[in-house]
């Protein structure tokens, strides 16, 4: 039980490093060969393999949207018992961002995390809405330039 309540500590704290845009912090909790897979069609979408290519994804968005607002509504462990550092989390969150034009979005999704020696292995995102990405960020493989 003291795993899963650390687990969902820590899951917290990341939640709040992206709201600072605090990349450094984000990176701490990734593993070397960590998975980011992102929904959609727009620059944002696809598979990410290792700490590098989550360094560029968060970057890129943190830098379109200098306001990033996260509301957790529910942190959920798969092993409430689980007494290591390895786990599965879900959360569902509601997300206000705002770009520098001052144009306001709200998504609402939930995060999977496969975590393995207190560290994310994979990250899952589901976009309840992903059609919201589409308003504000190019597809796939145009300039962002």
């Amino acid at each position: 039980m003291l795993g899963a309540m650390f687990a969902k500590r820590e899951v917290r704290k990341g939640f709040k490093a992206m709201m600072r845009h605090d990349a450094d912090k984000l990176m701490g909790m990734i593993h070397d060969d960590g998975v980011l897979e992102f929904p959609g069609s727009t620059v944002l979408a696809g598979r990410y393999e290792g700490k590098e290519a989550f360094r560029a994804w968060f970057e890129r968005w943190f830098e379109r949207m200098p306001e990033i607002r996260f509301t957790l509504n529910h942190v959920s462990v798969e092993k409430i018992f689980a007494m290591g550092a390895t786990n599965t989390l879900y959360v569902e969150w509601d997300l206000e961002e705002r770009d520098h034009d001052g144009n306001s979005y709200q998504l609402n999704g939930v995060t999977a995390f496969d975590v393995v020696g207190g560290k994310a292995k994979r990250v899952k995102e589901y976009i309840f809405d992903p059609t919201v990405l589409d308003a504000r960020w190019p597809e796939k493989g145009a300039d962002l330039g």
